[in-house]
């Protein structure tokens, strides 16, 4: 029998989720050396390469240096 309290919750949980990170998807192609490094990283870290790629996107600087 389905609980239908659990497939609400899952869903609202799915939905909200969905709207934090749906801003943007993006594909990128890495050379077989730069998957590897960031395999190894995300193994030692402990982190998934999507945290690991945003952190590296959110550190770059985008104002003109005068």
């Amino acid at each position: 029998m389905i609980d239908i309290r659990e497939v609400v919750a899952k869903s609202n949980f799915y939905n909200i989720m969905n709207k934090k990170w749906a801003a943007k998807r993006l594909t990128i192609n890495l050379t077989s050396s730069e998957a590897e490094k960031l395999e190894k990283y995300c193994l030692k870290t402990g982190r998934p390469a999507t945290d690991v790629i945003r952190e590296l996107i959110r550190s770059l600087t985008t104002e003109d240096k005068e």
